[in-house]
């Protein structure tokens, strides 16, 4: 396995049912089959759904794509808020080719967060959604329920992007408890540039971060890096200064061999949620990466 193999193995989740792309449940099912049968297809995550639209998603599953015989769709849930709800959704869902991988759900408090994981089913990893400012509160909370965090990198107005410190700090404080993150939303583009928010002629642009800005700097704080080093990555925008070999991937001082690339992917940079497929990868076609 390369470098680039190891980072941008199953690193995207497929979230075309959400802005600014918000397509039809036909349609992002289509898409995500075109996708799973496509030559970049080593580089698909799970397909992200809500959980109230889980018997949408069959009906469009079995009448437009799929059967037992072909390659199994992990999903990932959105939580409906509710946890007695969820676990009624969930526990109904009749899978066959599809499997309930993962639920994602936004945390308010602390209890709310307790209950919500006492209720997932066993097998399917949980990801909570906490203002990162708040990680020395939640993660603990995690850590005891072996769930995961996610963190918001964007949005459809620059509002919803974070700060560099903020996302640096979540980063580290998830690196420093032994708690997997995922990522969602803003991530279309491979590194930090500035970008229009949404797919509209007359979007309004912001500084954005880049997918591997995000993920090469979760790999360097999961080595130890400081804080100060990982904001100086977040913030990197020369593509030159991510230098790829056949087994490393090197930026600055820090030299990531493929072997530590594959351990944080695996362990802790577990993937992030685009409403587009396309994009990213056809971005990372252009500088040449793979």
């Amino acid at each position: 396995m390369t470098a680039a193999r190891a980072l941008f193995g199953g690193l995207i989740d497929y979230a075309g049912l959400f802005p600014p792309a918000s397509l039809d449940m036909q349609t992002a099912v289509r898409n995500y089959s075109t996708y799973q049968a496509s030559d970049d297809a080593w580089m698909l995550g799970r397909f992200v759904v809500p959980a109230q639209r889980l018997p949408e998603f069959f009906a469009a599953f079995i009448e437009a794509c799929c059967s037992e015989l072909g390659s199994p769709w992990l999903l990932s849930v959105l939580s409906t808020d509710d946890a007695d709800e969820d676990e009624n959704l969930v526990t109904s869902f009749s899978e066959g080719a599809a499997y309930l991988d993962a639920i994602e759900f936004k945390a308010t408090d602390l209890a709310q967060v307790e209950r919500h994981l006492k209720l997932v089913p066993s097998g399917m990893a949980a990801y909570v959604e906490f203002p990162p400012q708040q990680s020395s509160q939640f993660l603990p909370v995690l850590k005891k329920y072996d769930a995961r965090a996610k963190i918001r990198t964007g949005g459809i107005t620059a509002a919803a992007i974070p700060s560099v410190q903020d996302l640096a700090g979540f980063l580290i404080a998830c690196a420093d408890a032994k708690v997997p993150f995922k990522a969602t939303a803003g991530l279309h583009h491979p590194r930090r540039s500035t970008q229009k928010l949404t797919y509209e002629e007359s979007s309004a642009t912001a500084l954005m971060h880049g997918f591997i800005n995000v993920f090469v700097a979760a790999s360097i704080a999961y080595q130890g890096a400081t804080e100060e080093e990982v904001i100086d990555l977040l913030n990197e925008q020369s593509p030159t200064a991510f230098q790829w070999e056949k087994d490393t991937l090197q930026w600055k001082n820090h030299r990531l061999s493929t072997k530590q690339i594959e351990t944080a992917r695996e362990n802790f940079a577990i993937g992030f949620g685009s409403c587009s497929f396309t994009e990213p990868v056809d971005e990372l076609r252009a500088l040449g990466w793979f």
